[in-house]
């Protein structure tokens, strides 16, 4: 399962869609927190998340996920693809950061790339 952690319902829709369509199966989170209540549960194999989220941003969410479930494969997303965000994104143990709006093509590449990288389980 990909989770999908964006407080823009409209980009959630459509990137649940997307990963849908392709084979994946996706689910939607409105922040951070709503992600970690439901992680355990959901056991996901990959997380998009946005850097700009409410409350917990995107970054603290990741650097929580490094510390939790450091196995976890995640690709970082933002309408504001700064070299600053994008080099603090990399060495929390982000895949990527993918600028907004994010190609279809790029990102299942992603995560391919991000699922690989995994490894088995």
């Amino acid at each position: 399962m990909i989770a999908i952690i964006d407080d823009d319902q409209g980009v959630r829709s459509a990137l649940c869609n997307l990963l849908d369509s392709a084979g994946y199966r996706s689910c939607g989170f409105a922040s951070a927190e709503q992600f970690l209540a439901g992680q355990a549960v959901l056991q996901p194999t990959c997380a998009l998340i946005d850097v700009e989220l409410p409350r917990m941003s995107g970054l603290t969410l990741l650097e929580q996920l490094a510390s939790r479930t450091p196995r976890l494969p995640s690709i970082m997303m933002s309408a504001h693809g700064t070299s600053a965000f994008r080099a603090r994104a990399l060495q929390l143990g982000a895949i990527d950061l993918l600028v907004k709006p994010v190609q279809a093509d790029t990102l299942l590449a992603c995560i391919a790339r991000a699922r690989a990288a995994a490894g088995p389980g």
